[in-house]
């Protein structure tokens, strides 16, 4: 068992090395799988890289599994240094508040294209106005690819090859998902609406307001 653990993180470190960290930051930069793999030094296979983008933007929060600000505790446990007596360390675990908690009542808004500034420049000013990293657009590729593979082709025809890449190369599981509003999947989202063959929501955590389209 111990050469076992021994092995696994070994394992784990090599890959860190080699290529974990490189991973972790060409996704912080918008590249799809498909454009990591080709930039990778390091030979991994497609769905390695896979799991750890998906991972890496769940911890980040770019990902959510939940609606936002549903699945925020309002205290967090963390972890603090003791001294013993004879100056022996050991950790507790202490409930604190959670900075991050934010008790939202969403102000839901219908966008209409007749009577509202275009979609794209309306989305851009409410993302202006949003703190960043705290908006987010409903996805429900994995959905789409698991009950209608004609109408997820569909879609993706909609989209440019580099777009394309990104949203084909992430392992979208069989449920809505919210991804971070930012610059990349701003440009997809309008696209997809223009397209006329996708629905969604889109949240504005700072401005407590959700945008339904």
């Amino acid at each position: 068992m111990d050469n076992k653990y021994f092995e696994n993180a070994l394992s784990n470190f090599v890959f860190d090395m080699a290529g974990g960290s490189a991973i972790c930051h060409m996704t912080d930069k918008g590249y799809s799988v498909k454009r990591i793999k080709e930039n990778l030094k390091y030979p991994l296979s497609f769905e390695k890289i896979q799991r750890t983008v998906w991972e890496h933007m769940l911890e980040q929060k770019i990902l959510l599994l939940d609606e936002p600000g549903t699945a925020m505790p309002k205290n967090k446990v963390v972890y603090v240094e003791k001294r013993g007596k004879y100056g022996r360390p050991s950790f507790c675990g202490v409930t604190v508040p959670n900075k991050d908690y934010k008790n939202i009542s969403w102000h839901e808004i219908t966008y209409k294209k007749d009577v509202m500034p275009p979609f794209s420049i309306y989305i851009t000013e409410k993302c202006s106005k949003n703190k960043k990293n705290t908006a987010y657009v409903s996805c429900d590729f994995g959905v789409l690819k698991n009950r209608d593979c004609n109408k997820f082709e569909i879609i993706m025809s909609t989209l440019d090859s580099r777009k394309r890449d990104y949203i084909q190369g992430l392992p979208w599981i069989n449920k809505r998902v919210y991804h971070q509003l930012n610059c990349n999947m701003q440009e997809i989202i309008y696209m997809l609406y223009e397209s006329k063959q996708y629905n969604g929501c889109c949240y504005f955590m700072e401005l407590e307001e959700k945008v339904i389209f």
